[in-house]
């Protein structure tokens, strides 16, 4: 009867010791140092930060009008549109943080032919990992932002039109003869305005008829002044600009904005210089995480990488003025970690590239 129970606890041992060494045996690699044409493998990169800058810009459109020549002659005090140009101003700066695979923490597993290994790498479809040994997480979509996006928010102006001054386009009549009309029809409109304002307009109060009256009135003028004056179109919009932080260069000059031409990206337009310095608080300095040399230098056996974020202080200045100041988390900033991989599962942060759930077997 011992020697049974003695027999029968060896085999559960060596069962024991023989599940415990099912686990799939891999290598993981620096993507640079892997060999061309090597395909028995798969590639996995920990998440960056990408910062999302949207610039909100005032473009305003000024167009000179046809009779514009004669707009002196009745408006000497009134703001002339001579040539027509575009004129910007940069109203707000807003951001947001984007994750995106990380080139500089790209790497390579290759697998052992185990017999009966269940280990399993589940990836984002960008490449970012997500889990090491329990299967295939949700799915997920993500989609690559563009360096640059331009959005219309709307115009500032509404594209209400009046037919009043067709007649006197159509008479036949000299420039200098429509001039004198649409003057006198401006003058004609602002005291109806001021008529409206003041009360004197014989009719019954009700705050719906008077906005819209006025507003008419409001419209005509616009339409009649356009003529003489030229017209200030404007509209909002947003340019996005996208910036990945860099730990050797904290300060970055991404673009340059002039009320000329606008923002322009690079160093190469015209005004002020548009910096974007990205300072580490240094929350992950005590960790004592190997160097990047030695991570691109070296192969694991049975290891997987992982990323504790920092958090850093993100300024946006244009010239000598600060846009936007805040507090976020920057990846790459932080340490870059080697997590073993016996019989454990893993779950990683797809947006900070941190474990955020470890079960072991």
């Amino acid at each position: 009867m011992n020697k049974i129970a003695t027999r029968f606890a060896l085999v559960l041992m060596a069962l024991t010791f023989i599940g415990s060494q099912v686990q799939a045996q891999f290598t993981t690699t620096f993507a640079k140092n892997v060999n061309p044409g090597q395909h028995n493998g798969v590639y996995y990169s920990l998440p960056q930060t990408m910062l999302k800058l949207d610039f909100i810009i005032d473009e305003v459109r000024l167009e000179k009008g046809p009779l514009s020549d004669y707009a002196s002659n009745y408006f000497e005090m009134e703001d002339i549109v001579e040539y027509e140009t575009t004129e910007y101003k940069l109203l707000d700066v807003k951001m947001s943080t984007v994750s995106s695979p990380d080139p500089n923490a790209l790497f390579f597993v290759t697998m052992a032919g185990t017999r009966g290994a269940k280990t399993q790498f589940d990836m984002l479809p960008n490449g970012i990992i997500r889990s090491v040994g329990i299967g295939n997480a949700a799915d997920a979509v993500v989609e690559m932002p563009a360096p640059v996006r331009e959005q219309q928010l709307g115009s500032d102006e509404e594209d209400e039109t009046t037919e009043g001054f067709i007649p006197l386009m159509l008479a036949g009549k000299s420039n200098a003869q429509l001039a004198k009309e649409v003057a006198d029809k401006i003058v004609e409109i602002r005291k109806a305005k001021y008529y409206l304002i003041s009360g004197d307009v014989e009719m019954a109060y009700n705050p719906e008829t008077f906005n819209t009256m006025y507003k008419k009135l409001d419209a005509m003028e616009k339409e009649y002044t356009g003529l003489l004056l030229g017209k200030r179109v404007g509209k909002k919009v947003v340019k996005t600009v996208y910036v990945i932080p860099n730990k050797e260069v904290p300060t970055q000059t991404i673009a340059k904005f002039s009320e000329i031409d606008g923002l322009t990206l690079g160093t190469g337009g015209t005004g002020d210089m548009i910096t974007v310095q990205t300072l580490s608080l240094n929350t992950t300095a005590a960790i004592n995480a190997p160097s990047q040399s030695a991570i691109e230098s070296m192969s694991y056996e049975n290891k997987v990488f992982y990323r504790v974020p920092e958090m850093a202080q993100v300024k946006v200045a244009c010239g000598n003025s600060t846009l936007l100041e805040e507090r976020v988390i920057v990846n790459q900033l932080g340490a870059m970690l080697i997590a073993p991989l016996t019989n454990t599962k893993l779950v990683f942060d797809t947006e900070t590239g941190q474990i955020v759930n470890m079960r072991m077997q």
